[in-house]
């Protein structure tokens, strides 16, 4: 028999009739190793195409790239049209994998952003979950035109049947004075506690321009991001701050700060970033180059920037 003959008729045994390949060597009278050798070669000539239905509405490729890269477990990748509908499309892809991966009667620790706000609004209601939420930074003076971390955390912790751990303090003070004496507070130490028992952090990524507006105060806007900017920053993880590659960056307002700092106490919980948009895309890289996070759920476009650069 010609080769090219007996190459079909064994992929036609193998991929059609379901024969194992010790049925098929022994019907042609030859050996199961030769089996193999001959199916591996119907592949590399193309006689044999196998083609994986709606293959190409996921981004597998993608995905591990960014994995092998960055050195992270997970990433997950939707597929985006353009900037006006990421945010959406990344908090429906977070929401599910939450539902999908949160373990009952857990603690889960969130900071702040659009995209946790519409993650909070899309993941479904479980409340025989348990998962108790913890905010993990203040915020009644920054400008919101979103849910607040607080709002965020009760509606979470509502949906997934557990309590609701709220941070009632400003993400920074006029002085360290004023935190430190914050700090003392019996509720603020009962919520830092408490954060120390979360085994999943819920991130936002946030990211630092010449145009971001952070708080109310235009003097004292103006006046923070201009030290941002000059210290090097792209980006935050609830008011932590680094650089592109991934550098810690310290700057005058550390000390005024308060709230968990995800970058620098990270333990065993599993840090989910979730974050997408070119305007983003610098904040998301310094963040995977720092090693801050475990899992990554972002949009297809911005996927494709990290592995090309």
């Amino acid at each position: 028999m010609e080769e090219s003959k007996e190459l079909i008729k064994i992929a036609y045994m193998y991929y059609k009739k379901h024969m194992t390949q010790g049925e098929i060597a022994d019907k042609l009278k030859t050996s199961r190793q030769r089996i193999n050798r001959m199916l591996k070669k119907a592949s590399d000539e193309n006689i044999v195409t196998i083609k994986i239905a709606s293959l190409d509405k996921y981004h597998f490729d993608l995905e591990q790239s960014i994995e092998e890269k960055f050195g992270i477990e997970q990433a997950i990748v939707v597929s985006s049209i353009d900037d006006s509908t990421v945010i959406n499309d990344i908090a429906k892809a977070g929401a599910k994998y939450l539902s999908n991966n949160l373990e009952k009667n857990s603690y889960l620790g969130i900071t702040q952003g659009r995209t946790l706000s519409k993650l909070s609004e899309y993941i479904e209601e479980d409340k025989s979950m348990g998962v108790n939420v913890v905010q993990l930074l203040g915020g009644s003076n920054i400008i919101y035109t979103y849910k607040q971390p607080d709002q965020i955390t009760r509606t979470l912790g509502d949906k997934l049947g557990g309590k609701s751990y709220v941070f009632f303090a400003p993400v920074i003070f006029e002085n360290k004075e004023l935190r430190d004496a914050f700090s003392k507070d019996i509720n603020m130490i009962t919520t830092m506690e408490t954060i120390d028992k979360c085994t999943t952090v819920l991130a936002g990524i946030g990211e630092i321009k010449e145009d971001s507006k952070l708080f109310s105060s235009k003097v004292f806007n103006d006046e923070f991001v201009s030290n941002l900017l000059r210290e090097g920053a792209v980006g935050d993880i609830g008011f932590r701050w680094f650089d592109i590659n991934g550098k810690i960056v310290d700057n005058k307002y550390d000390q005024r700060t308060t709230g968990y700092n995800v970058l620098t106490n990270k333990n065993d919980a599993k840090i989910i970033g979730v974050a997408g948009g070119s305007r983003k895309f610098e904040a998301i890289e310094g963040a995977l180059r720092g090693g801050f996070l475990d899992v990554l759920i972002t949009d297809n476009n911005t996927a494709k920037k990290l592995i090309e650069k």
